[in-house]
C-alpha cells in the first residue's frame, strides 16, 4: 500500500521506555525522553518546545540538564516562537557540543537550511505533525482557563494522561491549588486545532519521502494489545531514518524497540507521508477568531463533536476508525 515510500527508512520499529512512571509522563511511550537523558549524560544538550513562564506561548528552548527535561514533555499543538535558537544550535555544534534536536518536520528542514550543512554531533528528531494551530487559541484558552478559576496557571499539558494511554485529557494546575482537567477532544481548543492549521500545513514538503531528520517520532496509534510492542501506558512509533538515527537510538538501553513493518506503522499514521486536509470552513472560523476570540469562533461553527470526529476518521483511517467512532458515540450519549 506504501510501497512508494518503504525504502525511507533504515528500520522502523514500535517501542517505550522501560521505566513507566516517565511513560505517564510523556505523550507517548517516552522514547524522546530516553534519548534526551542519553544525550545530557553523554555530555550533551536538548533544544526542545517548551512553554513560556506565563504558559501564553510555546518557544524553543536550550536544555542541558536532566531536572529540566521535564519543559519539553508533553506535545505543543500550537506555532512555536523560535527567536534565534537556528544560531543557536550552530554555535553549540561549532563548539563542538552535542546537540539533539526536536522539532516539526519544517524546522528540522529549516534548521538543516541554517546551518548549511550536516554535522556529525548533531542529531534530529521531527515529529509526526498533524499541522499546528495558531498562537491566539493557545492564548485565548490560557486566558479564559485563568479568568475562569482566578488564579495564574503553573503546569499545563494537552496530553495528560490519567490512567494510561488513552484517552487524552487538557490539564491546567493553578497558583490557588485547583486543577482543571477535561477530555482533550471535547475541548475548544482541540476543535480549533483540527479545524485550523498553518496553510502551508496543507502542502507540506516534507512528507512522505522527503523527511529530513535522523528520526522521527510519533504515537504507535492503532497499536493494540496483541503486539508485542503493546504498552497500555503509551506506546511510540519510531522511524529510524538515517543510520546514525538508528545507533542512537539503539544505544541505551533505557528503551525497548521492536522492530516492525513501515506499513503497519504508517497505516494508522498516515500524517508520516501525508499532509492534512482542509476541514468545514476554515475561512470563517479564521476570521471569527481573529476578530472576535476562540470561543467566539467554536460557538458559530456547526456541529462540533460531529466536524471533530471526522477529523479524528482522517488521521486515523481503517483499522482504528470504528474504536474512534464507538468512544465518540460513548461520550455523546453521556
Amino acid at each position: 500500500m506504501f510501497k512508494e515510500y518503504c525504502n525511507h527508512d533504515v528500520a522502523v520499529y514500535g517501542g517505550y521506555l522501560q521505566d513507566n512512571a516517565k511513560i505517564l509522563k510523556s505523550a507517548s511511550g517516552g522514547i524522546a525522553t530516553a534519548l534526551s537523558e542519553n544525550i545530557i549524560l553523554n555530555g550533551g544538550v536538548v533544544v526542545g518546545v517548551t512553554y513560556s513562564n506565563d504558559f501564553y506561548k510555546a518557544e524553543y528552548t536550550v536544555v542541558n540538564n536532566l531536572n529540566d527535561l521535564d519543559k519539553l514533555k508533553g506535545s505543543k499543538y500550537v506555532e512555536t516562537d523560535k527567536n534565534d535558537i537556528y544560531s543557536k544550535v550552530k554555535d553549540l555544534l561549532d563548539e563542538d557540543k552535542k546537540v539533539l534536536f526536536f522539532g516539526l518536520p519544517c524546522v528540522v528542514g529549516a534548521l538543516y537550511t541554517y546551518l548549511g550543512c550536516r554535522y556529525d554531533n548533531l542529531i534530529t528528531c521531527e515529529l509526526v505533525c498533524h499541522g499546528a494551530t495558531l498562537k491566539k487559541v493557545h492564548a485565548d484558552y490560557i486566558l479564559y482557563l485563568e479568568k475562569k478559576f482566578k488564579s495564574k496557571i503553573i503546569d499545563f499539558s494537552l496530553r495528560y494522561k490519567e490512567n494510561g494511554w488513552t484517552p487524552s485529557y487538557l490539564y491546567a494546575k493553578f497558583e490557588n491549588g485547583k486543577v482543571f482537567k477535561k477530555l482533550l477532544f471535547k475541548t475548544e481548543y482541540w476543535y480549533a486545532f483540527s479545524i485550523l492549521a498553518k496553510k502551508s500545513c496543507y502542502d507540506c514538503k516534507f512528507k512522505g519521502n522527503n523527511r529530513q531528520a535522523d528520526i522521527m517520532l510519533g504515537d504507535f496509534w492503532g497499536a493494540t494489545e496483541s503486539d508485542e510492542f503493546w504498552n497500555k501506558f503509551g506506546v511510540s512509533v519510531v522511524f529510524a531514518e538515517t543510520k546514525k538515527g538508528d545507533e542512537f537510538l539503539n544505544s541505551t538501553n533505557a528503551i525497548k524497540l521492536f522492530k516492525t513493518t513501515f506499513e503497519k506503522a504508517v497505516l494508522n499514521n498516515q500524517m508520516v507521508i501525508k499532509s492534512r486536509q482542509i476541514e468545514g470552513d476554515s475561512d470563517k472560523f479564521y476570521n471569527n477568531l481573529i476578530n472576535k476570540g476562540l470561543f467566539y469562533a467554536v460557538k458559530h461553527q456547526p456541529s462540533f463533536l460531529g466536524r471533530v470526529a471526522n477529523v479524528l476518521l482522517f488521521i486515523f483511517p481503517d483499522s482504528f476508525k470504528q474504536k474512534v467512532v464507538g468512544f465518540i458515540k460513548k461520550v455523546i450519549k453521556r
